[in-house]
């Protein structure tokens, strides 16, 4: 009689068996989890990718951090603390439409919550921004006549060429590059201030910085903080008398916004200046890196001409968007209790820029002052009040006039005001009401 013999396979198979059974379900496990957390893991990886790569790029990391350590604190304390409160701002409230002009749609402009800490940075201005990045500038109609032409290329150029490592989130990317500048922004002020206003703690102008009231667009996906870091950097070398490198700076910051372009004022004045405003240093081959700076506008218009047939069309555009030589009637429209308060306050912001132009141009540089002077003039020009608070924001010397203060007593009193209007028009921002937009 035969008998059939059992095939057994050795244990060592069950084993890789079982092996493969708990990989796969810790696979299926993080693939879950990936999908769920992904934006936020990018964002870890890719801040302190950017973080350490940029350290061992400029110098020894370990000197980079004795040097700078204090800013990168201050830095992520503030991002931390403004971020927290933002969506805690936003999830916290149930509002209506906002009600500052008669020309804010409710249909459009309404509260959204989410606790979604990246897509809270996108409002207003942001999707013209991300729109460029995303298709490029348009002529296509609108019936009112507002078209992405008038927003300059470079920052959602960047957002485009990011987005590349945020799997496409264009959103993500102009979030992470916002605070990378802002960054960078706060390492060169930390510069300027230790070289050129040794009195004063170099610490303090950047506390003034990120506490003033409009001082969540730094971390928006709006072009400040990039705009803050190219004119910082053109400052600060052109003070060292590197004309080269702050004519750079100054083209790029041309190429962020249009009053980039104002940058040459305050340039030339400090190259005339180094040179005792000497009539042969105006023909001298060393001035011509200033004239770098104009050539970031000069060159956006340039595209319009060839793309659209109209070298000036972005003045044209911008009567759309309520900016222009004229006064705008609509903007001071008092028909509601948000329209009256928005208005004090920015009668408020134009008189303490006043205030304190008055002041930099008796107690700091001229340059300073020069440069001050002509934006304050050129967002005022427009015949609106309108945004006067985000456009003073990059006006630097502001900081250092406060931190250079001696009256302990204003000091804190700004503090207190200018924490409280953080708050206010952070709580604005991220629920979509008008905060200076």
């Amino acid at each position: 009689m035969r008998t059939e013999k059992l095939e057994v396979w050795p244990p060592v198979f069950y084993f890789f068996i079982l092996k493969i059974q708990i990989f796969m379900r810790y696979y299926i496990n993080m693939r879950n989890f990936w999908q769920k957390y992904k934006e936020i893991i990018i964002v870890f990886i890719l801040w302190w990718a950017v973080i350490l790569v940029f350290m061992r790029y400029y110098i020894n990391m370990k000197k980079f951090w004795q040097k700078y350590k204090g800013v990168i604190i201050i830095f992520l304390i503030w991002i931390v603390i403004i971020n927290i409160f933002a969506l805690f701002s936003l999830n916290r409230f149930n509002l209506g439409a906002d009600t500052a002009y008669n020309w804010i749609d409710p249909g459009q402009f309404y509260q959204e919550q989410t606790w979604d800490i990246v897509s809270l940075h996108a409002r207003w201005d942001s999707f013209w921004y991300l729109d460029i990045a995303q298709n490029g500038y348009s002529l296509e109609y609108n019936p009112w006549g507002l078209y992405n032409i008038v927003f300059f290329p470079l920052y959602p150029f960047l957002i485009k060429i990011f987005s590349f490592l945020t799997a496409g989130n264009f959103i993500l990317a102009g979030w992470i590059l916002s605070n990378v500048f802002l960054l960078l922004a706060l390492f060169y002020f930390f510069k300027l201030v230790r070289e050129f206003h040794r009195e004063i703690n170099p610490y303090l102008p950047i506390a003034f910085l990120l506490i003033f009231p409009t001082a969540f667009f730094l971390n928006a996906i709006y072009t400040e903080s990039l705009f803050l870091f190219l004119s910082l950097a053109a400052f600060y070398y052109g003070l060292k008398k590197k004309f080269l490198y702050a004519g750079i700076f100054g083209l790029f910051a041309s190429l962020t916004r249009v009053t980039g372009i104002l940058l040459f004022i305050p340039l030339i004045w400090e190259y005339l200046k180094n040179n005792d405003f000497k009539l042969k240093s105006v023909v001298s081959l060393k001035i011509l890196p200033i004239f770098l700076v104009p050539l970031g506008t000069f060159a956006f218009f340039l595209y319009h001409y060839f793309k659209f047939g109209n070298f000036f069309l972005f003045f044209e555009v911008q009567k759309n968007w309520g900016r222009a030589f004229t006064l705008q009637k609509g903007h001071f429209d008092f028909f509601s209790n948000p329209a009256i308060v928005n208005f004090i306050l920015d009668v408020f912001f134009i008189v303490f820029v006043s205030i304190i132009l008055y002041f930099v141009f008796k107690k700091l540089r001229a340059s300073y002052g020069l440069y001050m002077l002509a934006t304050i003039a050129v967002a005022l020009s427009t015949g609106t009040f309108m945004s006067i608070g985000r456009y003073i924001l990059v006006l630097f010397p502001i900081y250092i006039l406060l931190a250079s203060t001696k009256n302990q007593y204003l000091q804190q009193t700004w503090i207190f005001i200018s924490t409280l209007l953080l708050a206010i028009y952070t709580i604005l921002f991220v629920n979509n009401y008008w905060a200076g937009n």
